[in-house]
């Protein structure tokens, strides 16, 4: 007799048989047991699952002469022309190469004739999402109300693409991956029914390269076997599968956190010449930083399905790992995986990658740094205030109100001015070297009929010119600007809110700046008061998207990077 595929050899015969999936099959069981059965069914679930063994179970089932509390008997003619595949009752379509309007067409013609021996004539579709939507549309009605002797049992691994009309007359059962735990037990059980000797590590091994799929297991110990004859080791299925040895990541990592590079650089040289997949490497060693971050918040390594000594390893690796750095090394690497899967030169990209992760001491993080910087500005005596920073982080006693000129001083136009040409030589000081002399200085004025005419609705519609006025001087200072809110505006005076100490003192701080630039963008001064208050949403100009792009700004004036 020729040889038989595992897959295939030990194909479930009985639901029991099914493993990893008892929420569909003690459904359908009971369902046949109480005469409940549906007449369409939709499976899906990733690849290797069971979606078409379980069909072929459930039609053997309905046209079994002799079922056994709800399971075939798989000794009646009907049962062994459904396992033999050559029963003219059960026709198994692939939705894949029938997929347009005439064969649904012709199948809503064939559903007519009645079954030749059994009592349903049974359509398995698989990969039932390929079909058109026109096709689906001229399937509808027979769905809906299709004759007493037909079942459908439709496969699919993408139920999403499954038009909503369709999914709505059906019964919708979802299959699981499979465990590791499971996939091992059955196929240790198959290498001892096949006479071949496997320890447990290859058996891990194996199940964990099938990613949860039956049939992808089952597929790989029959090209292990293959391979190694009756023993088979470790080691060998390494080989034969192209799998990363583990304790390569061990390594890889120990090199970056001694920030060396060259290490890290060389074991990409050595996977090059063993033949090994970069993508793959990097994919394998994000999942290796998983779960290390997994073992070190668990506090314990029996959560992963590894061998006892790697669960040692990782163990006492964790212990002596910071959280924080697990965290930022597993979101870079994930940040730049898709791009390194894309890329035309992938060793570059994946070389860059290694010495990001090896010189990520150096990076500083931008949540600590804005804590220090907030905490020097709020520590007495660690930052000196100059002069006119002093006053204007004194608010007025009365904003609102307008000051009274004294009848001795003259009239101003403006609180910083290019004083009158009354020297000998008659030559007029020009305007920014005044200034600069006067950036320490906040000279009290009258307000001017001009200055008392400006509106809220002016500043707020030039308020982003403002912010640019500022950015090149204080990139700090422009951020905070983004997020303030302006309250009013009384007889020359802009009334600035914001909503925490910090960016208060700081505005406050830097008023003076803040003072030149409305000059230079309204042609007239006027006077800044900042204040911690409750910020609308209606006061704030610059919006949350428009935000981001501030900060954007600011980080790269700082020539920066965002982690």
């Amino acid at each position: 007799m020729s040889h038989q595929v595992i897959s295939l050899k030990y194909r479930p015969q009985q639901f029991e048989d099914v493993i990893g999936q008892e929420h569909i099959t003690v459904t359908l069981k009971n369902a046949i047991k109480k005469n409940r059965l549906g007449h369409a069914y939709i499976f899906s679930g990733s690849r290797g699952t069971g979606k078409t063994t379980t069909a072929r179970l459930l039609a053997k089932v309905v046209n079994c002469e002799n079922p056994q509390n709800g399971n075939p008997c798989n000794e009646c003619i009907s049962c062994r022309e459904i396992t033999e595949g050559r029963s003219l009752d059960v026709l198994e379509i692939d939705g894949a190469s029938n997929r347009g309007i005439d064969s649904i067409r012709d199948l809503r013609e064939q559903v007519k004739y009645p079954p030749t021996r059994g009592k349903y004539k049974v359509y398995i579709i698989d990969e039932f999402h390929q079909i058109t939507k026109d096709a689906f549309n001229a399937l509808l009605k027979t769905l809906e109300e299709p004759p007493k002797h037909i079942l459908f049992i439709f496969a699919t691994t993408e139920l999403q693409k499954v038009l909503p009309t369709i999914l709505s007359r059906c019964q919708r059962f979802e299959f699981k991956r499979i465990p590791i735990l499971q996939v091992i037990d059955l196929l240790r059980d198959i290498a001892q029914k096949e006479g071949i000797a496997i320890d447990d590590d290859s058996l891990l091994l194996i199940a964990k390269k099938g990613d949860g799929s039956i049939r992808d297991s089952e597929s790989i110990l029959e090209q292990v076997i293959a391979f190694s004859n009756d023993d088979i080791n470790y080691e060998s299925i390494l080989n034969i599968l192209g799998v990363i040895k583990e304790d390569i990541f061990f390594e890889v990592y120990n090199a970056m956190i001694s920030r060396k590079a060259d290490q890290a650089l060389q074991y990409i040289d050595d996977m090059l010449m063993h033949g090994y997949d970069l993508v793959e490497f990097v994919s394998a060693f994000s999942i290796f930083l998983r779960d290390l971050y997994i073992v070190k918040v668990h506090g314990s390594p029996d959560i992963l399905n590894t061998t006892e000594n790697l669960r040692k390893e990782y163990h006492s690796l964790a212990q002596s790992q910071d959280e924080r750095t697990l965290i930022r090394m597993l979101s870079i690497v994930n940040d730049e995986l898709p791009k390194i899967s894309r890329s035309g030169n992938i060793k570059i990209l994946v070389e860059s990658l290694f010495i990001k992760l090896s010189h990520l001491q150096d990076f500083v993080d931008l949540d600590r740094v804005l804590q220090q910087v907030k905490q020097k500005g709020t520590t007495p005596g660690t930052r000196l205030q100059s002069p006119a920073a002093s006053i204007a982080s004194k608010p007025p006693s009365n904003p609102v109100a307008k000051p009274t000129p004294s009848p001795a001083a003259p009239s101003y136009q403006s609180s910083i001015l290019t004083p009158k040409a009354n020297t000998s030589a008659d030559v007029p000081v020009p305007a920014q070297q005044e200034v600069k002399k006067n950036e320490n200085k906040v000279i009290e004025k009258p307000v001017s009929e001009e200055v008392s005419s400006v509106k809220l609705e002016d500043i707020k519609a030039k308020w982003q010119e403002v912010v640019d006025c500022v950015q090149p001087k204080k990139p700090a200072i422009a951020g905070l600007l983004c997020r303030a809110g302006i309250l009013q505006i009384q007889d020359g005076t802009v009334i600035l809110g914001v909503e925490d100490d910090y960016s208060c003192k700081s505005l406050q701080r830097a008023a003076q700046i803040i003072r030149i630039c409305l000059k230079d963008v309204h042609g007239i001064s006027l006077s800044v008061h900042v204040e911690k208050s409750k910020v609308l949403e209606e006061q704030r100009i610059i919006k949350n998207k428009d935000i981001d792009k501030a900060t954007q700004q600011v980080i790269q004036s700082l020539d920066g990077e965002l982690i």
